[in-house]
């Protein structure tokens, strides 16, 4: 190898290293497999380029291949991104909502405050997964309105549960608006997001959304679904109002 070759190689080696450091550094938001991906990465990338300088006289072409293994680390990155997508796609579309129901919560001195929602989840693969509601209002009066996920149980367990496929998973959450912020021991009220409040809206059904699922979820291939209760969103809102709560 030339002295010319070795300085070559030696710069692209470097560059790979770097591109290895930047996908492992990225890979706590990254793709599933980043971390792995990047040592192997550099392990190819850097033996390709030394055995091209070793085996090729001509420079111009060690630099070439040295460049095209640098250009490869981000094509790793989004091929690793397109395989965990399609899993994750996947995993959506097999994944089965069945037995929803949905009642008020109601609080101490009788007033609405919330929707309790009961589902029964069998997923085609095992793992944690995060597949709760949230419940919308429809129209422009309440457009702005909507209950989040604030507490909830799977298989009678507040803990996490490892869902298991072939297997149901009976899931029970807590709705309430998103002023009410639910602790373990507290309840405090954010009100710096109190939207305005519509008066004169009559209950109707509400649009409910089972993330990580097709269900009510037009993103993945669902249709609309609604609640089987009638509720006013402005009513727990102002329901949660009236508990007289702490500010956060």
């Amino acid at each position: 190898m030339s002295i010319r070759s070795r300085v070559v190689v030696a710069i692209f080696v470097v560059l790979q290293a770097l591109a290895a450091l930047a996908m492992l550094a990225l890979s706590v938001h990254g793709a599933t497999g980043q971390a792995i991906a990047a040592p192997i990465y550099f392990l190819v990338a850097a033996g390709v380029t030394l055995w091209v300088g070793l085996r090729v006289p001509a420079t111009l072409v060690v630099a070439g291949v040295g460049l095209l293994m640098v250009l490869a680390a981000p094509g790793v990155v989004a091929a690793l991104g397109y395989v965990e997508r399609v899993a994750h796609e996947r995993r959506v579309a097999g994944t089965r909502v069945s037995d929803v129901t949905d009642e008020p919560i109601l609080s101490a001195s009788g007033r609405p405050i919330g929707v309790r929602l009961s589902y029964t989840v069998a997923v085609p693969k095992r793992g944690y997964f995060s597949i709760f509601p949230s419940v919308h209002g429809s129209g422009r009066r309440n457009e702005q309105l909507r209950l989040d996920s604030r507490s909830w149980t799977v298989d009678g367990s507040r803990e996490p549960v490892q869902f298991q496929p072939g297997r149901s998973h009976r899931i029970v959450v807590e709705l309430y608006p998103p002023i009410l912020v639910v602790a373990r021991d507290t309840r405090c009220l954010q009100t710096a997001v109190i939207p305005p409040l519509p008066d004169g809206v009559d209950a109707g059904p509400l649009r409910v959304i089972i993330y990580e699922t097709t269900y009510g979820n037009p993103a993945y291939g669902g249709s609309d679904q609604l609640t089987r209760g009638s509720y006013d969103l402005a009513e727990l809102y102002r329901g949660v109002l009236a508990e007289g709560l702490s500010p956060c």
